[in-house]
């Protein structure tokens, strides 16, 4: 009953007993068994485009907003700053840093002696949900007027485009970006590790009819 490529992993629990907002190591408990964690390939993809016209439909101004979730990926360039030397991340070196976070690297690091069966660890923390919602693109298209389409010969019809894509990401994602992605493993899960993500950029297009 569960997917191809999912993902398990042992569990942690952790509570700030002293009240002082750093977390101890015996105050993280690693679970000694595996838990299903969930799937690496996104299961809901949604895409909202619209448009309206202004000055008699001779501008188009239209924008679309993706969202993509249902799934959990590696948060791996945290997963490996956090806990190898120098530790340099903001859970191992800020100590406001949440709690949360905190409790991650201990649980990667540090883990729980579990009885006689030894130390149990686990990256659980980083694998987090890279649920997501881009606003993808606004573009506005203006329709040349034909007086100065006559100058240069062109026929009605002609417009001038601007666009700008990836313009705000809305996640809890810890990582650089949600969809950040260095290649395909043979399980079809993204591979994240000190990878950009999707860049904001800008577009001009000048359509010219003939």
């Amino acid at each position: 009953g569960y997917p191809i490529s999912g993902r398990w992993f042992r569990d942690y629990t952790y509570n700030d007993n002293n009240g002082d907002g750093v977390l101890q190591v015996a105050e993280v408990h690693v679970d000694s068994g595996f838990t299903f964690i969930g799937y690496r390939v996104p299961r809901d993809l949604i895409s909202i485009q619209n448009g309206i016209d202004l000055f008699q439909r001779k501008l188009h101004i239209s924008a679309m907003f993706d969202y993509k979730g249902g799934n959990n990926t590696q948060d791996g360039a945290n997963n490996f700053q956090c806990t190898t030397n120098p530790f340099a991340c903001r859970e191992t070196q800020d100590p406001t840093a949440p709690l949360d976070l905190q409790a991650r690297a201990i649980a990667k690091f540090y883990g729980s002696v579990v009885g006689t069966a030894g130390t149990f660890k686990t990256g659980r923390g980083y694998f987090r949900s890279n649920q997501f919602w881009k606003f993808r693109e606004l573009s506005a298209a203006y329709t040349i007027p034909d007086r100065a389409l006559s100058v240069i010969r062109a026929r009605s019809g002609s417009t001038i485009v601007f666009a700008a894509r990836n313009l705000h990401t809305w996640s809890s994602w810890t990582g650089i970006d949600p969809e950040a992605n260095y290649g395909l493993t043979q399980t079809e899960g993204q591979n994240e590790f000190q990878t950009f993500g999707a860049p904001t950029y800008y577009t001009f297009r000048l359509n010219l009819k003939y």
